[in-house]
C-alpha cells in the first residue's frame, strides 16, 4: 500500500516535472540553435570557400562523385552530377586531395585561391579496374581466371526482389530463367552448362566473403556495390567442392571516408498479366469448333460468355522503398540501409512483401587494427488465395461463375443446384465445380526471417603481412500455414483441416587468414594461407489436424490429429587454403591455388579432397614491340586449368534404416539406404583460355574458350530386389561441357553531350554425356540420359501431324529390316510408335544479351535485351486444351499462327481431325515439344537528372526521376504465354515510376 501511495505521489509530481522538462527542453534547443548560429557566423569569418569543377582530362567530361578532402582532416565533399563542388576550408592555404576510382589522385595547394578547376587523368585502362575475386580483390589487368564484374547501376534496371533475376543477359555463359511470374518466385542460374546427374547445378553465392549457399541471398539492389561471377577453376578453386557450378560474389556497399550522404530511392508501379501468344476460345469460338465434331452441343451455350481469365487476373501493384545512410571519418565508417518491397500478383489473391536491412561498420581502431562488423537480415511474408491458372484456361465460357445476387455459383452446393434446375441450365465443365467457391474460404500463408552477423578484423603485422579473421553466424526461421475451411467443398470430409509447419536453421562460418603482399623492384607477390570451417544445423516440425470450427486457425482447436512430422539435419566442412599470385613488370602473370577440404558428407575412406588450379597471363600491350600499335590500348592473353568438386546434399556413404514404420505398436526399422564407404567427390576439371583487348580506346572485346570435364558423378545404381534395397550410390558418370563466350563493349557515340555505350555478350555451350554405369541409359520423364547425347535430350514418340488422306494422327515408327538395317514408317497407332531421341534438348545452345545506355545531357535511356536460342520445352498444358476432342468439357486454345486443322482429304495440317472422345493424339509425344527460344526486351528505363539549380532550390545534393518498363516485348514461336517460365504463370509486364534523392 505504501508503494502505491509513493507511486501516486510520484505520478502527480512527475506530470509537473514533465511539463517543466518539456519547457526546459525547448529553451535548451533554442539556446543551442542560437549558439550554433553564432558559432557558424564566427567560423564562417575564419573559413574560405573554394569552388570549382572536376573534369576528365581526355574528353573534358564532368566527373560526378569525385572525393575532395582537406589533407590531414575529415573535412570533405564530393562533386555533384556536373562535376562541380563548393568546399569550406579552415584557412586560405591548405592542400586539397582529389580522388576518384580509375583516376590518378591529385594533391593541390590552394595558395589563397578561391576557384580551382581540376582535370583528372585516367590512372588505368579498362582492364585495370579493381574487382572483387575469391577472398580478395585484384586489378583486371592482373586477373588470370575467367570472371565478370557487374556494378550496382547495371543491376537496378529490372524490378525484382531477387538479385538473380537481375543478372539475366548480362554475363556471357550464364543462363538465367525464372520459374514463374509469381512475386518472389525463384530464379534458376546455370553457368557454363550442367555438370551433375544427381546433385545441384546452381552456383555458389558468397556475400562479403561469407559463403551463403546455392540460393539467392535476398539483398536489395540498393545495398549492392558490385557482383562478380567466377566461371573457371582458376577463379573458383579456392571454394573447393562448393564451386563446381561457378561462384557469384556479392559485395555490399561500404561508406567512403570524408563523405556523408542520405539516399532515398522510391519506386511504384503496376503489373499486368502477360498472355503472350496464348488465348483460349470465347463462347462463340468454342461453339463453332465443337459443332464440327460434338453432336451434343447446341446454340443454347451462346447465352453465356464468361471470361475466366478476366475474373482471375488483375492490375497488380509493385513498390519498393529504400533509405540508406553512408558516412565516415578517419576512425569510423558506417553504411546503414533499410528496404521495403511489396508486390501483389497479376494473378489475383497473392501478395509478397519483404523487409530487409543492412549495417556495415568499419572501425580503424589503430594504425594496425581495423574492426569490421556487418549485420543484415530480412523478413518475408506471403499470403495466398491465388486464383487457379489451370481452371482459368480449362473452364468453359458457357458456365456462369456467379449467381444473380453476386455469390459464387457452384454446381455442388444447394444454391447452385437450385439455380441451374430452376433455369433449365447445366454446368458444362468436366469437373463440375467452381474453384471460386473454395477460394473464398481457404488460404495459405508463410513468413520467414533471416538474420546474419559477421565480425572480422584486419591486423597489419607489418607493411607486407596482415592477419584477417572473419566470423559469421546466420539464423533462419520459417512458418507455413494452410487452412481448409469446413464450409468449403474440400473441407467437408474432414470438417475443416489445418496444417502448420515450423523450421529453424543455423549456419556458422569462420575464416582465419594470413595475407602476404610484397613488391621488390618489378616483382609483385600476393599470397595467403587460411583455415576455414563451417557447419549447418536445421530442424523442423509439422502437424495436421482436422475438425475445426470456421475461422479458428490454431492446431489446439482441431478435433483430431491427422499426422505429425519432423526432421533434423547437421553437416560440416573445413578447408585449408593456399593462394599465390605473381606478376613481373605488370607483363607476366601467374596464379596458383590449393584447397584441401573435408566434408561430413563422405566417410573416412574419402572424407578429404584436394582441389587446385594454375593459371598464367601475359599483358602484351606492355611489351616494347607493341608500342607502335597506338590503336591497341590493351591486349592480354590468359590460360588456366584446375579442378573443383561437387559434394552430395546428403550422406550417401552411410547405410541406414528408416524408423517410419510400426510393428505391434512400436517403432520399426526398415532398410532405407545401402551404404558405400568408397563414394567420393564429383570432380570437375576445367580448361580456359582467353583474349582480352581494347581497341581505339573505344571498343573492348573478350573471348573465352573453355572445356569442362565432370567426372566421378554420383549416380543411384539400381540393385536386385533380393538385396532389400532399391539401389546404391556410386561414382560412375561423366559429362562434358565445352563452348565459347564473347563479349563486345563498344562506345558507339562519345561526345561532350551525347554518349551511347553498348555491351553485347554471346555464349555457346555443348553438353554431352560421356559415361554411365555399365553404359546403361535411363529415362526420366521426357528426358533420356544416354552416352553421346546432351543430358537434357528429349526421348519421345515423334509426331508427324495429320494424315492428309483421312486426318488421323501420325507418328514415326522404326522397323528393323531383314538385313538388320532400320527404316522408318508412319503409323496412326500410338502404341506402336517408337520411343526415340527427337533431336531436341531442354537447355539452350546460345544465350546472350545486349545492353544499351544512351545519355544526352541530363537524360539517360537504357535498354536491356536478352535472348536464348535452341532450347525446347514440353508444353504439357496443351494435352488438356489442344486435345482434338479428347475433352469436350474443357475449353480449347486458339490455334497459333501457322497451325491449322485437317478438314478434308488432301489437307496438309498440323492438327488431326477432331473427334468426340479423341483419338489419342494428345498423348505424350513431340507434338507438344516446342521451340522455347526467345528475344526479350527485358527492360527499358528513361531517367532525368535534375539540374543543379533545381537541386539547390529543394536543398538536396542530387535528384533524378525515372520511368521503367519490364518484359514489354517478347519475340518467340512458343505458343504459350511465356517461353522462359514454360508454365501457365508468365512473367508479368511492369510499368514503374521512381525517384532517387541524395541529401
Amino acid at each position: 500500500m505504501r508503494y502505491l501511495q509513493h507511486f501516486d505521489f510520484y505520478r502527480k509530481n512527475n506530470n509537473e516535472s514533465q511539463n517543466s522538462s518539456f519547457l526546459s527542453g525547448i529553451y535548451k534547443a533554442i539556446s543551442l540553435v542560437v549558439f550554433m548560429a553564432v558559432f557558424a557566423t564566427f567560423a564562417n569569418a575564419q573559413t574560405t570557400t573554394i569552388t570549382g569543377q572536376v573534369v576528365d582530362k581526355t574528353n573534358n567530361e564532368s566527373l560526378p562523385g569525385v572525393s575532395i578532402i582537406v589533407k590531414g582532416t575529415t573535412n570533405g565533399i564530393t562533386t555533384d552530377m556536373d562535376g562541380k563542388y563548393s568546399l569550406n576550408v579552415p584557412e586560405s592555404n591548405v592542400t586539397l586531395v582529389f580522388s576518384f576510382i580509375g583516376y590518378q589522385s591529385q594533391e593541390i595547394a590552394t595558395e589563397g585561391k578561391t576557384s580551382i578547376d581540376v582535370a583528372m587523368e585516367s590512372s588505368t585502362t579498362d582492364l585495370d579496374e579493381v574487382m572483387v575475386v575469391a577472398y580478395g580483390t585484384t586489378k583486371k589487368s592482373n586477373l588470370t581466371g575467367s570472371a565478370v564484374a557487374i556494378d550496382a547501376e547495371e543491376l537496378q534496371d529490372v524490378f525484382s526482389p531477387n538479385v538473380a533475376a537481375m543478372l539475366q543477359g548480362k554475363v556471357a555463359g550464364m543462363h538465367t530463367s525464372t520459374s514463374s511470374g509469381k512475386p518472389g518466385a525463384g530464379t534458376q542460374i546455370t553457368i557454363r552448362g550442367k555438370g551433375s546427374l544427381s546433385g545441384t547445378t546452381k552456383p555458389l553465392w558468397v556475400v562479403d566473403g561469407i559463403i551463403m549457399g546455392n540460393d539467392d541471398p535476398g539483398y536489395s539492389p540498393d545495398d549492392i556495390e558490385s557482383i562478380t561471377v567466377l566461371k573457371d577453376a582458376s577463379a573458383t578453386s579456392l571454394y573447393g567442392s562448393l564451386a563446381a557450378n561457378g561462384v557469384i560474389l556479392l559485395q555490399t556497399k561500404r561508406a567512403k571516408k570524408g563523405v556523408s550522404v542520405v539516399n532515398v530511392n522510391a519506386s511504384y508501379g503496376a503489373t499486368t498479366f502477360n498472355t503472350g501468344n496464348f488465348s483460349v476460345m470465347n463462347s462463340q469460338e468454342l461453339y463453332d469448333y465443337q459443332k464440327t465434331w460434338n453432336p451434343n452441343v447446341t446454340e443454347d451455350v451462346l447465352n453465356t460468355d464468361t471470361d475466366w481469365m478476366n475474373i482471375g487476373t488483375q492490375t497488380g501493384q509493385a513498390q519498393e522503398y529504400n533509405v540508406n545512410y553512408s558516412g565516415g571519418t578517419e576512425k569510423i565508417l558506417a553504411y546503414l540501409s533499410g528496404t521495403y518491397y511489396n508486390e501483389t500478383g497479376a494473378l489475383k489473391g497473392y501478395e509478397y512483401e519483404r523487409f530487409s536491412g543492412i549495417a556495415n561498420i568499419e572501425v580503424n581502431a589503430s594504425k594496425r587494427l581495423t574492426i569490421k562488423a556487418n549485420l543484415s537480415g530480412n523478413y518475408t511474408n506471403t499470403y495466398s488465395q491465388e486464383h487457379s491458372t489451370y481452371n482459368m484456361f480449362t473452364y468453359m465460357p458457357w458456365d456462369e461463375p456467379y449467381l444473380p445476387d453476386g455469390s459464387v455459383l457452384d454446381p455442388r452446393v444447394d444454391s447452385g443446384k437450385e439455380y441451374l434446375l430452376e433455369n433449365d441450365k447445366v454446368w458444362y465443365g468436366r469437373d463440375e465445380n467452381n474453384y471460386l467457391y473454395d477460394l473464398q474460404y481457404n488460404y495459405g500463408k508463410s513468413r520467414g526471417n533471416n538474420f546474419r552477423i559477421n565480425i572480422g578484423i584486419d591486423y597489419k603485422i607489418n607493411d607486407w603481412l596482415t592477419f584477417s579473421s572473419m566470423n559469421n553466424v546466420a539464423l533462419g526461421n520459417g512458418q507455413n500455414e494452410s487452412y481448409t475451411d469446413p464450409r468449403s467443398i474440400s473441407g467437408q470430409a474432414d470438417r475443416g483441416r489445418l496444417y502448420e509447419a515450423y523450421s529453424f536453421s543455423r549456419t556458422r562460418f569462420t575464416n582465419q587468414m594470413l595475407r602476404f603482399k610484397k613488391t621488390i623492384d618489378n616483382h609483385n607477390l600476393n599470397a595467403f594461407v587460411a583455415w576455414e570451417y563451417s557447419d549447418y544445423y536445421s530442424d523442423g516440425a509439422n502437424a495436421t489436424g482436422k475438425g475445426v470450427a470456421a475461422g479458428l486457425t490454431v492446431l489446439n482447436a482441431t478435433a483430431e490429429a491427422v499426422g505429425v512430422g519432423g526432421s533434423k539435419w547437421e553437416s560440416a566442412k573445413q578447408s585449408m587454403l593456399v593462394n599465390l599470385q605473381y606478376a613481373y613488370d605488370n607483363k607476366y602473370l601467374a596464379t596458383a591455388s590449393f584447397n584441401r577440404q573435408g566434408s561430413s558428407s563422405f566417410g573416412p575412406n574419402n572424407q578429404y579432397g584436394n582441389f587446385w588450379s594454375a593459371s598464367v597471363g601475359w599483358n602484351l600491350h606492355h611489351e616494347d614491340f607493341m608500342s607502335n600499335l597506338k590503336w591497341v590500348d590493351v591486349l592480354k592473353w590468359s590460360a588456366s586449368m584446375g579442378q573443383v568438386g561437387n559434394a552430395p546434399g546428403g550422406f550417401q556413404y552411410l547405410g541406414y534404416y528408416a524408423f517410419v514404420a510400426q510393428y505391434n505398436g512400436n517403432s520399426a526399422a526398415t532398410p532405407y539406404q545401402k551404404g558405400n564407404p568408397d563414394i567420393s567427390w564429383e570432380k570437375v576439371t576445367s580448361y580456359n583460355t582467353a583474349i582480352n583487348t581494347r581497341l581505339f580506346n573505344r571498343v573492348g572485346l573478350n573471348l573465352d574458350l573453355y572445356y569442362k570435364n565432370s567426372d566421378n558423378l554420383l549416380t543411384y545404381v539400381p540393385l536386385p530386389a533380393l538385396s532389400g534395397y532399391n539401389g546404391i550410390w556410386m561414382n560412375v558418370g561423366r559429362v562434358t561441357n565445352k563452348g565459347y563466350e564473347l563479349s563486345v563493349t563498344p562506345e558507339i557515340v562519345k561526345t561532350s553531350r551525347l554518349k551511347w555505350n553498348m555491351t553485347i555478350n554471346l555464349a555457346y555451350n555443348k553438353n554431352q554425356v560421356k559415361e554411365l554405369f555399365e553404359d546403361k541409359a535411363y529415362t526420366s520423364g521426357n528426358v533420356r540420359i544416354e552416352q553421346g547425347y546432351d543430358m537434357d535430350s528429349y526421348y519421345q514418340r515423334i509426331w508427324y501431324g495429320a494424315n492428309p488422306s483421312n486426318g488421323e494422327p501420325l507418328w514415326e515408327k522404326v522397323v528393323e529390316n531383314e538385313d538388320g538395317t532400320e527404316s522408318t514408317e508412319l503409323t496412326s497407332d500410338y502404341a506402336s510408335a517408337t520411343l526415340q531421341f527427337v533431336g531436341s534438348k531442354g537447355t539452350p545452345t546460345y544465350t546472350g544479351g545486349i545492353l544499351n545506355t544512351l545519355t544526352f545531357d541530363d537524360f539517360t535511356l537504357t535498354a536491356n535485351i536478352s535472348f536464348v536460342e535452341d532450347i525446347y520445352k514440353y508444353n504439357s498444358n496443351r494435352e488438356l486444351f489442344d486435345s482434338d476432342g479428347s475433352y469436350a468439357s474443357f475449353n480449347n486454345m486458339n490455334l497459333a499462327d501457322g497451325w491449322n486443322r485437317w478438314e478434308k482429304p488432301g489437307d496438309i495440317a498440323t492438327h488431326p481431325k477432331p473427334f468426340n472422345g479423341g483419338v489419342n493424339a494428345n498423348k505424350n509425344s513431340s507434338r507438344y515439344l516446342e521451340d522455347a527460344s526467345y528475344v526479350r526486351l527485358r527492360n527499358v528505363t528513361l531517367s532525368y537528372r535534375l539540374p543543379k539549380v533545381a537541386t539547390d532550390a529543394i536543398k538536396v545534393k542530387n535528384a533524378s526521376v525515372y520511368i521503367s518498363g519490364d518484359n514489354l516485348v517478347t519475340i518467340t514461336d512458343w505458343s504459350g504465354m511465356d517461353p522462359e517460365t514454360g508454365a501457365l504463370y508468365p512473367l508479368s509486364k511492369k510499368i514503374m515510376a521512381g525517384v532517387k534523392i541524395d541529401f
